[in-house]
């Protein structure tokens, strides 16, 4: 009789590894399948931030910027000096600000509150991101075409950090919601920040260091507000969801 007990016991005490074993793995997969990207990018952003902003501090990347600068000015033409003006000039603060504004305003018309949140939050942290940055290590800017000299700081540079944050959080917030397909939300996302980057460096306004700290800074940004949209929207699935469920999909759902 007692080995019997024994073997029941055992058996319990295998079921029940078992089962937090099968929870253990089903918590991996959901965090793999919902964060694993988050995680990925933030350190791509976050790594690639350190790494630029220490050669920054230490004076470390003057022949980088000094050969793409090179580069560029040697590439100049009036054409090319239009056209990177007036990308330069849709690609500001401004231009951003207004072009999640008409988004967001679309998305609110609809009746999509939560996608527009999403999407508004973005300039507001840019924003606040390069300009405490730029305080903090208050680098000259290059002289400009035409002799032209911005009073504030060159790293990060404003235009980078505001285009990526932007852009790639209204590429991820209106991709998620359905209304863009994925390549076309990757390509707006990686393509308008590219172009605004390198306007910045073929206008000489910054230092090719800057406007690689601030893709890395929007990064960062539009990875936080995709987080946060993230989280939104399943507490508002949660919220929709039936109050009354049967007892074995509350079985399912007990904590071990």
């Amino acid at each position: 009789m007692s080995a019997v007990s024994g073997r029941r016991a055992r058996d319990q005490v295998a079921d029940a590894r078992s089962a937090r074993s099968q929870r253990w793995r089903a918590w991996l997969a959901r965090f793999i399948r919902d964060w694993a990207a988050v995680v990925v990018l933030a350190a791509v952003g976050l790594l690639g931030f350190a790494k630029v902003g220490e050669d920054v501090f230490a004076h470390e990347s003057t022949s980088f910027d000094g050969a793409v600068q090179g580069w560029m000015l040697a590439h100049q033409s009036p054409l090319a000096d239009r056209i990177f003006a007036w990308i330069t000039t849709l690609g500001g603060i401004t231009g951003m600000c207004v072009l999640a504004l008409a988004v967001a305003g679309f998305l609110w018309y609809r009746r999509r509150g939560s996608v527009a949140a999403g999407v508004l939050i973005a300039p507001v942290f840019s924003i606040v991101a390069f300009n405490v940055i730029k305080d903090l290590y208050a680098r000259p800017r290059p002289l400009g075409l035409g002799g032209r000299v911005d009073s504030s700081y060159s790293f990060p540079s404003g235009h980078a950090t505001a285009s990526a944050a932007v852009c790639c959080t209204l590429a991820y917030v209106l991709w998620r919601g359905g209304y863009v397909r994925g390549r076309l939300a990757l390509v707006f996302a990686i393509g308008v920040p590219l172009l605004v980057g390198g306007s910045r460096l073929y206008l000489n306004v910054h230092w090719a260091t800057d406007v690689l700290g601030g893709w890395c800074a929007g990064l960062l940004v539009a990875v936080l507000c995709a987080a946060l949209y993230d989280r939104y929207r399943r507490r508002q699935a949660v919220d929709r969801a039936p109050s009354t469920r049967s007892t074995s999909n509350l079985d399912q759902t007990l904590p071990p």
